[in-house]
């Protein structure tokens, strides 16, 4: 495997989601403290509303990205009163490139529910001696992915065989666990990149890595014709937006979590309803240091609303994670990223929760 080195471009309007790529917060095989990462606090969203006194109680949640429209599900249980009617106060904590991992906020004690790119962050934590619990998923798939030009001859694994691939820090774990999860040697040529897609607007690269939320919709809307899939899709098989808390926090709060993740859930309701409901919230309160752009946010949402649901959803609801495909499917791409020693499910997982908000 070869390796192209190239500058950086670091164009704002391509940041995005994507930028949680970099400093071990996703790749696979990263630990949990990422020496990249520089300490700064979160910041706490502006506008929530505050339930009754006679409220179950506050819950922090941490996100790992500032506010998008990733977060719609949590802006419209807070404006719509879905968490108020519920008894539940909210505080939403965002992230950002330069503030602490989503485990290192919970683990000192700055916020209560996580939301963690994968599993195995979580599955890492717990190795060095955290005990977080996995509680469901907001997507059932990950948007991390490939795109590449509609006029490229992708749409199997196999495809990439040999291609230049544009990637950024860290993606060559999971790049080369995607070739391995299907039986295929790692083949590719390296072109290292940042989060700027312009390696394959100059066709520098054949395709690059990507959040299926961000990069192919962003070139979109420029009128660049390109395709994607996710990981997922190419038999690399992840959550998203993974929701996570404390063992020990979830033992003292269960009927105030079962509250939350009942807002919660009713906030998805919403934004499936109507999508574009959310983005002047984001642009006027949720968001407004955040420099949001509206047009992406509206073309975005759908992206994100297409990963909720699974045949495991429709059954059982959204938000819940299946034992099974995690062990035969999560566990099985983690294998082939190298991973060793995977917890039980039974231990990292407790779906009891979330199937206790979906009766409330």
């Amino acid at each position: 495997m070869s390796h192209t080195s190239r500058p950086n471009f670091g164009r704002r309007t391509f940041l995005g989601n994507s930028a949680r790529l970099v400093g071990g917060a996703v790749a696979l095989g990263t630990p949990l403290v990422a020496a990249s990462r520089v300490a700064a606090s979160p910041v706490l969203a502006k506008g929530l509303r505050r339930p009754a006194a006679a409220s179950l109680g506050t819950v922090r949640t941490a996100f790992n990205w500032v506010a998008d429209v990733e977060w719609a599900a949590w802006y419209l249980g807070d404006a719509n009163g879905h968490f108020a009617e519920r008894g539940v106060g909210v505080e939403l904590v965002h992230g950002g490139p330069n503030t602490p991992s989503v485990a290192q906020t919970l683990a000192a004690g700055d916020a209560d529910i996580g939301v963690a790119s994968d599993e195995l962050q979580l599955i890492k934590a717990n190795a060095e001696g955290a005990d977080f619990v996995i509680l469901g998923a907001m997507y059932q798939r990950s948007p991390n992915g490939m795109v590449w030009l509609a006029e490229t001859e992708i749409s199997t694994i196999e495809d990439l065989v040999g291609k230049r691939l544009g990637l950024t820090t860290g993606d060559e774990i999971r790049v080369d666990a995607l070739f391995r999860v299907n039986g295929l040697e790692p083949d590719y040529e390296m072109v290292q990149m940042s989060f700027d897609p312009q390696p394959l607007i100059d066709g520098d690269a054949d395709a690059i890595t990507c959040y299926v939320t961000n990069q192919p919709i962003q070139l979109g809307l420029r009128d660049i014709a390109v395709e994607s899939m996710t990981n997922s899709d190419f038999g690399l098989k992840a959550y998203g937006d993974v929701l996570f808390a404390s063992r020990e926090y979830v033992e003292a709060n269960r009927d105030l979590l079962v509250a939350y993740f009942a807002a919660l859930l009713a906030g998805v309701e919403d934004n499936v309803a109507d999508p574009e409901a959310v983005v002047p919230l984001l642009v006027d309160t949720y968001g407004q240091d955040a420099e949001i752009d509206p047009v992406y946010s509206t073309a975005g949402n759908p992206a994100y609303i297409a990963l909720y649901d699974s045949e495991y959803t429709e059954a059982n609801g959204r938000l819940m994670i299946d034992p099974a495909y995690l062990e035969n499917e999560v566990y099985t791409s983690y294998e082939a990223a190298g991973e060793t020693d995977l917890p039980p499910v039974d231990e990292l997982l407790d779906a009891t929760v979330m199937t206790d908000a979906h009766a409330l």
